[in-house]
């Protein structure tokens, strides 16, 4: 079963259109005051700003609409110095109000690509480039008015972007409070459906079939009486009664079959709310975990397993499978991200190790069969001695 969350795609998320909207101005604005400016060598200045405001545009749609992809490091870095690059030199073409605009989309990205020191570290930088432009290419009557008019709209931009991607975060981090809460929710269910069954057939045996053997035993009394031991009704009386009781074990015994619990609906909770990457399940419908404590053991090792591919693996899928084996029941997620071959075990892995121990099983970690990392938890279907 394949489990997928609809996420608008940031390349046509509204901050993104406003891009698009602020993008087509400045080259409406370069497009109509290019006849104005020298050559470049032997390539038309026209020609050139074209080419790199279509690089700009190409390598902003690369960087916002692939913000999942396993290569998204290289291609964010990339992508950025192409923006970067391509905007300073559209300044450095000389005077023109509207270049320096695309330093404000610029300032965006950033606070959405990167923590919030880094991206701020990198806008610095950004805009000493941008004044040191100022005052070789445009020599301005006030470089500090003009610089402090197009960074006081960068900074705007920063902020905002860095206010959305805050909501965001949260807004994920709600998401996965919810979906623990719904699977705790179900393997609760499950485990009360298994606790009332349980009650119920203790209240037949206890009741209903006690009280079935006293009248059978009270039946077997009176056939002892010669008044009425040759009457046909007792015969059929005491055959209904033997049938009955019969019938109340049967039950009580198929109510205390103790066939474990069945984690399928809280599994897929917990893997619903990952829009990426995507979530792959294989359970088999006669997947059964023992009791409640190792239900909740293999599902919390599952979702710590899944938010650390979400997180950490740079990857497009992510498989979980839960099968029995002959001494074990058998939890596997990988992914197909790029794993190295060396981690560091955080406080996620050293959890899941801890709780898997205490219950008798083991826990391994490593490179996957598709190349990314790889987490294999073997729980034993009884209990440990």
């Amino acid at each position: 079963m394949q489990i997928n969350s609809f996420r608008a795609p940031r390349a046509i998320s509204p901050l993104t259109i406003a891009a698009y909207l602020t993008w087509a101005t400045v080259g409406y604005a370069l497009w109509s005051d290019s006849l104005q400016w020298p050559p470049w060598g032997p390539i038309p200045a026209r020609a050139l700003a074209a080419a790199l405001m279509a690089l700009f545009l190409l390598a902003f749609i690369v960087c916002v609409a692939n913000p999942e992809s396993r290569h998204r490091g290289a291609v964010r870095l990339t992508t950025l110095a192409l923006m970067i690059g391509s905007a300073l030199t559209l300044v450095a073409f000389g005077p023109q109000s509207a270049t320096p605009v695309l330093l404000i989309i610029i300032a965006s990205v950033l606070m959405a690509s990167y923590a919030a020191r880094t991206a701020w570290l990198i806008l610095a930088l950004v805009n000493v480039a941008f004044v040191a432009i100022l005052l070789w290419r445009w020599r301005p009557l006030d470089p500090v008015f003009t610089f402090l008019i197009y960074a006081g709209f960068e900074i705007f931009a920063a902020v905002t972007s860095s206010a959305l991607m805050r909501a965001e975060s949260t807004a994920d981090e709600l998401r996965l409070t919810n979906a623990e809460l719904l699977a705790t929710r179900s393997l609760l269910a499950e485990s009360a459906r298994d606790g009332e069954r349980l009650r119920v057939s203790r209240e037949l045996h206890d009741v209903a079939g006690h009280k079935l053997t006293a009248l059978s035993l009270n039946i077997d009394i009176l056939r002892h009486d010669s008044a009425i031991a040759q009457r046909r009704e007792l015969d059929v009386l005491r055959s209904l009664t033997s049938e009955l009781l019969a019938d109340v074990r049967s039950v009580v015994s198929r109510l205390r079959r103790d066939d474990g619990l069945d984690l399928r609906e809280a599994l897929r909770r917990v893997a619903e709310v990952f829009p990426a990457p995507r979530v792959h399940l294989d359970i088999g419908e006669d997947t059964r975990v023992a009791d409640a404590e190792r239900a909740e053991a293999l599902l919390r090792i599952a979702q710590e397993a899944l938010t650390n591919a979400a997180r950490h693996a740079n990857a497009d899928n992510v498989w979980l499978s839960l099968k029995p084996r002959q001494h074990s029941l058998e939890l596997l997620v990988e992914d197909d991200g790029r794993f190295a071959g060396q981690y560091a075990a955080g406080f996620g892995l050293v959890g899941m190790r801890e709780r898997i121990e205490q219950l008798g099983g083991s826990l391994e970690t490593g490179r996957g069969t598709r190349g990314g990392f790889s987490v294999t938890a073997r729980l034993p279907h009884g209990r440990p001695s």
